[in-house]
């Protein structure tokens, strides 16, 4: 049928299944795809994902990793060689003391102080004053000169005080003094040169010195760096000589500053003791307190009596209360009330009269002289028991005012007892006080004699904590710089810094970078993958023409693929004619035309394959065809061509081509007119059972859009890694706002990276690039399929073509 323009258009198709069978099959799986699409992903990271990427830049990551390791090697080269030479120390624990008492005992203080103390050790092996000891005693110091003041200082002076009064002198002051006030806050402060020599001297031995103590013991390496081997093992042996005679000296000099620290306090503490005794004795003597002792007064013991009677007095009025309280709210229960003989007895009585009462009540009515009788009876002996019980009640009552009454009195007696307790004590304070003060200081006046004597003992006696394990001696081989620690810190940076520029230009690259892009971001069936293919080099043949000189090689089988999804792509099959374009050029739709031509054509159909690229095209070229007469020619010449003397034949079986032609001044008037439809009938008419159209670019031209509306049937060719997203966002609003949509898309030039199925990967070669191996059992045909929209293999298939599946990625 030919689409005239005079006939109505049809409905632009949708988005179909590429293994569609049946029409609500393929809107299963359209709407799968898009709710499939709309399923929001989920935020993780995909390892896959990242080494494709690394793969991808594999030559990349390399390149920087061996720049960086050359320029840690030129780095380490260019410094110079420092030498180690390390000396062991022990450090034992000082138990020296400056004051103790005589019945101090040694308590082990756990390791927390012994390292507190060890690391005290070290840090004064660190200090400056041990550094400016030993770089005096080596000589170490550079320029140790003093400069005396030049006899020209003064007249200087004077010349400069006479050209502050000039004015331009003056301008140039103010700056001067800037710059000089600058110097001062971000400088160090002004000093000779011998002072700024000496410091960074001292500065320069204290970075080369290095202490560090060995693991669970008491032993400490120091060690010093520096070029000359001979110089190092000196200078750590001088360390550690230094170190030990400076402690000596410390404790030396501790040992002399608690001598005399002990006698000045002797005497200040005698003097206070003869002062105590004297006061406490006269502060006696006024008050007339005499010390008993232990025993304390009477007032303190009669007051210890009286609150413990107070105590019991207490337990008793609260025991005598309880009693009343329960007795009160029911006094027959009361354990007296039932004990009680009187009451137990009316108790009886009282039931039997009333127990006879209701037998009589039986007989006699309620006013009956006996009946009146026996209610006077009953209600006498409910008076007799009340009585009793009252007499109960009043007798448990007294016991509790009696007790609550002694408690009073005794109290009272307490509170007397204390006030003259208070009394006592009021007068005893500074008694008290005296007497813990003389105490104090007798305490304080022997220990000090007792430490003074073992001082003036141990003084001469000195020993040294501090020994030297193993000497230093002169290194054979440097220590710095580690060449292999530098060259494996370079290569790990390299690779880290390649892999971040890897990642950096894969978020950069706007391109299509997978099949999955196809499907979630376009919701397009992907019909197939085709692997990149490098032609060989004694091959001058376009890439296409592997399909059919090679019909078993993986760029044979993926386009063999393709051609399976397009027979399932509709439920009369394969469409009878349909176009391949693309975003732009080189993406790979005139290989993809061809390709799929020679497919249908190796089916044993008749197969039209037309080139209506009329401004650049390609296919005669790639054909080695004449290019005199083509589709131009065709449709827009007045008069009539015959359809069979434009179509060529090629070296294919069933397979005939019609090129491009001229150039045409106008292609869009000639695709817009009735002569491609006619085109379409004649060649339908003459037994072309598949017309493939190699259709130009969408972007840039309306060639495309217009001969799509003439074909409706459009298969979108995307080049993998080149392609950019935005560049195929514009076409498919181009054949949006046409009423168009692509039947799917084929993915060309992939490689590993733009494939998250290693399966296929594995299916087709490492890189598919090996063209020459056959894979004689991989012949898909068109055959019989389940349910699931997708085909079932040929007896003996491991499994399915992974690009026959549009949905599969």
């Amino acid at each position: 049928m030919a689409y005239h323009p005079s006939h109505p258009m049809p409905a632009a198709p949708g988005p179909r299944g590429g293994l569609a069978l049946h029409r609500d099959g393929a809107l299963s799986n359209h709407l799968l795809v898009r709710d499939e699409a709309g399923m929001p992903t989920e935020d993780r990271i995909d390892l896959k994902a990242i080494w494709r990427v690394l793969a991808k830049y594999k030559w990349s990551i390399v390149g920087v990793t061996l720049l960086c390791t050359v320029g840690a090697l030129v780095y380490t080269l260019r410094i110079t060689p420092q030498y180690r030479s390390s000396v062991m120390l022990q450090i034992d624990r000082n138990a020296q003391k400056v004051v103790g008492f005589s019945n101090e005992v040694e308590v082990d203080e756990g390791p927390l102080a012994d390292q507190l103390q060890l690391r005290t050790q070290i840090e004064l092996l660190k200090s400056r004053s041990l550094a400016e000891r030993v770089i005096q005693e080596l000589g170490l110091y550079k320029g140790d000169t003093t400069t005396a003041p030049a006899p020209e200082s003064v007249t200087a002076a004077v010349a400069a005080a006479k050209a502050a009064d000039d004015p331009v002198n003056q301008v140039t002051g103010f700056f001067g003094k800037l710059l000089n006030n600058l110097r001062i806050l971000f400088g160090p402060a002004q000093s000779d040169p011998a002072t700024l020599s000496r410091t960074g001297t001292v500065a320069q031995f204290s970075k080369s010195l290095s202490v560090e103590p060995v693991r669970n013991s008491r032993l400490v390496q120091v060690s010093v760096l520096n070029p000359d081997p001979e110089m190092a093992a000196r200078i750590a042996n001088s360390v550690a000589k230094t170190f030990m005679a400076s402690n000596i000296e410390r404790k030396l000099d501790s040992s002399i500053y608690a001598r005399q620290f002990l006698e000045e306090q002797i005497k200040e503490t005698k003097a206070k003791l003869e002062e105590s005794e004297r006061v406490i004795n006269q502060y006696a003597k006024k008050n007339e307190i005499l010390n008993l002792g232990d025993k304390g007064s009477a007032a303190t013991q009669t007051f210890v009596d009286f609150s413990a009677a107070l105590g019991k007095a207490q337990q008793d009025r609260i025991r005598a209360e309880t009693l009343y309280n329960q007795v009160k709210l029911n006094p027959e229960s009361a354990p007296q009330a039932v004990t009680n003989e009187a009451i137990r007895a009316y108790k009886e009585q009282r039931a039997k009269l009333e127990a006879e009462y209701a037998k009589n009540q039986a007989v006699f009515k309620p006013d009956y002289p006996a009946m009146v009788q026996a209610r006077a009876q009953i209600a006498d002996l409910e008076a007799r028991i009340k009585t009793e019980v009252n007499n109960i009640l009043a007798s448990i009552q007294a016991q509790y005012l009696a007790a609550k009454k002694t408690e009073d009195q005794i109290q009272g007696k307490v509170a007397a007892s204390r006030s003259e307790v208070l009394t006592v004590q009021d007068r005893s304070v500074d008694m008290n006080l005296l007497s813990r003060e003389l105490d104090t200081n007798r305490q304080v006046y022997d220990s000090l004699l007792q430490r003074l004597k073992e001082v003036s003992v141990t003084a001469g006696i000195t020993a040294n904590n501090v020994s030297i394990v193993d000497q230093a001696s002169a290194p054979l081989f440097p220590a710095a710089p580690n060449v292999k620690a530098n060259l494996g810190l370079g290569a790990l940076l390299g690779m880290f810094l390649g892999m971040l520029v890897a990642l950096l230009r894969e978020q950069l690259d706007d391109s299509v970078k997978s099949a999955n892009d196809i499907e979630n971001q376009y919701q397009l069936p992907l019909l197939g993958l085709i692997p990149f293919t490098k032609a060989e080099k004694h091959h001058t043949e376009p890439v296409a023409m592997l399909a059919h000189r090679e019909p078993r090689g993986t760029f044979a089988e993926s386009y063999r693929s393709a051609r399976t999804a397009l027979q399932f792509s509709t439920p009369e099959g394969a469409p009878q004619h349909f176009m391949v374009t693309s975003c732009g050029k080189s993406e790979g739709k005139t290989t993809t035309a061809l390709a799929l031509a020679i497919n249908f054509a190796q089916l044993g159909q008749k197969v039209l394959l037309i080139d209506a690229d009329m401004r650049k095209g390609w296919m005669h070229k790639m054909l080695n065809l004449s290019n005199e007469r083509g589709l131009s020619d065709l449709l827009g010449s007045n008069r009539h061509h015959d359809l069979s003397a434009t179509v060529k034949e090629t070296i294919i079986p069933n397979l005939a081509v019609i090129t491009a032609g001229h150039i045409p001044p106008d292609p869009v008037e000639l695709l817009m007119g009735p002569r491609l439809g006619e085109l379409l009938e004649k060649a339908q008419a003459q037994g072309y059972q598949h017309v493939v159209i190699d259709g130009p670019p969408l972007l840039g031209i309306a060639d495309a859009i217009v001969l799509g509306n003439q074909v409706q049937n459009i298969v979108f060719a995307v080049k993998a890694g080149a392609t950019r997203k935005d560049g195929i966002k514009d076409a498919l609003r181009r054949l949006r706002n046409a009423g168009l949509a692509p039947m799917g898309v084929v993915l060309t030039h992939a490689r590993n990276e733009h494939t998250s199925d290693y399966a296929y990967a594995d299916y087709y070669g490492d890189g598919y690039t090996d063209l020459t191996t056959p894979h004689p059992s991989r012949t898909h045909e068109p055959s019989a399929h389940h349910p699931g929209n997708s085909p079932v293999p040929l007896p003996g298939k491991s499994r399915i073509e992974p690009t026959l599946d549009p949905y599969a990625t």
